[in-house]
C-alpha cells in the first residue's frame, strides 16, 4: 500500500543506481528506498537494464556489440534500448517502488530534457559519451515528496533532438552532481572494485582512483562505474559501488557497516 508523499526540499539527496545485471534480483533495494523515504532522504533512481534490452535485441535478430564495456547502438539497437529501459524496465520499477510504500514516478532523460547528450565515439553510433544535465525535472518530483525513477535515454538537441542511448553510470554519476547529491551508490551484481589479485578495494582515494582507471586492472563495465564514481568525488560526493544482491546493502553502506568500495 503506498504512502500519500510528503512536499519537502530538505534532506540529503541520495542517488541509486540499479543495475540492470541485479533486477529482479531478490534482494531488499526497494524496502530500503521506501524506508530512507520515511526518514526524509530523498532518494533517486537510475536504471540501466543491459541485459534485458540483449534478450530483446536476440528476440529481434539484432546482434549486440560492446566496445569498452559500452554498448554499440545503431538505429535498429537505438529503438529496442528507448523502448525497453523508458518503457517496460522504467514501469517495473515504479511499480516496484509503489509496492514498496513510496509514491514514484519515472522519466527518462529526454523528458524536460533532464539530460542533453554528445556523441563523443562515432563508433559507438547513437551513444552520449557526455551530458548535460538540468536537474529540475527531479527537483520537482523530489519537492512533491516522489521518488523519480530515470532511465539513460537523452536527446541531442544539435540533431533535432535525436534520442541517444547513454550508459546508465554515465546517466547516474552526471545526474549526481547537477543534483548535488550527497552519495551516489552503485547497487551491481559483484562486491565491489577489485585489485589485481582480485581482492575488493575497500576505499579508493581521489588521486588512487585516477590512476586505477588507467591501469588497465578495471575492465569492462566496471570501467564506466569508477568513471562516474571519479567525476561524484571530484565534486565533494562520496560514492560507493557495493553488492544490490545482498540483502540491507543499501541502508549498510550509508551507515558503515556494509563491505564495497568507496570512492571519495
Amino acid at each position: 500500500m503506498t504512502t500519500e508523499p510528503e512536499s519537502t526540499t530538505d534532506g540529503p539527496i541520495v542517488l541509486v543506481k540499479i543495475g540492470g545485471s541485479t533486477l529482479g534480483a531478490e534482494d531488499t533495494s526497494f524496502g530500503d528506498i521506501a524506508a530512507l523515504r520515511q526518514t526524509g532522504t530523498r532518494p533517486v533512481i537510475v536504471h540501466g537494464g543491459g541485459p534485458a534490452i540483449t534478450s530483446w535485441m536476440a528476440k529481434l535478430g539484432i546482434r549486440a556489440e560492446f566496445a569498452g564495456g559500452l554498448r554499440v547502438t545503431d538505429a535498429d539497437s537505438l529503438e529496442v534500448a528507448t523502448a525497453v529501459l523508458a518503457g517496460t524496465i522504467n514501469k517495473r520499477l515504479v511499480a516496484q517502488m509503489l509496492d514498496a510504500g513510496a509514491r514514484a514516478v519515472g522519466l527518462s532523460g529526454a523528458d524536460g530534457p533532464l539530460m542533453r547528450g554528445r556523441i563523443t565515439d562515432p563508433a559507438l553510433g547513437y551513444v552520449a559519451g557526455e551530458v548535460d544535465v538540468d536537474p529540475s525535472p527531479v527537483l520537482s518530483l523530489l519537492a512533491g515528496g516522489f521518488v523519480p525513477i530515470v532511465a539513460p535515454i537523452a536527446v541531442d538537441p544539435e540533431d533535432r533532438y535525436h534520442l541517444l542511448n547513454v550508459n546508465a553510470d554515465t546517466a547516474a554519476g552526471a545526474i549526481a552532481v547537477a543534483l548535488g547529491a550527497s552519495t551516489l551508490v552503485f547497487l551491481t551484481d559483484v562486491d565491489g572494485i577489485l585489485d589485481s589479485t582480485g581482492r575488493v578495494l575497500r576505499r579508493v582515494p581521489l588521486d588512487a582512483g585516477e590512476g586505477l582507471a588507467g591501469s588497465g586492472v578495471v575492465k569492462g563495465g566496471m570501467i564506466p562505474k569508477l568513471q562516474a564514481c571519479l567525476a561524484a568525488a571530484r565534486a565533494g560526493i562520496t560514492a560507493h559501488i557495493v553488492n544490490g544482491t545482498v540483502a540491507g546493502a543499501l541502508p549498510g553502506c550509508l551507515d558503515g557497516t556494509s563491505t564495497g568500495t568507496v570512492v571519495a
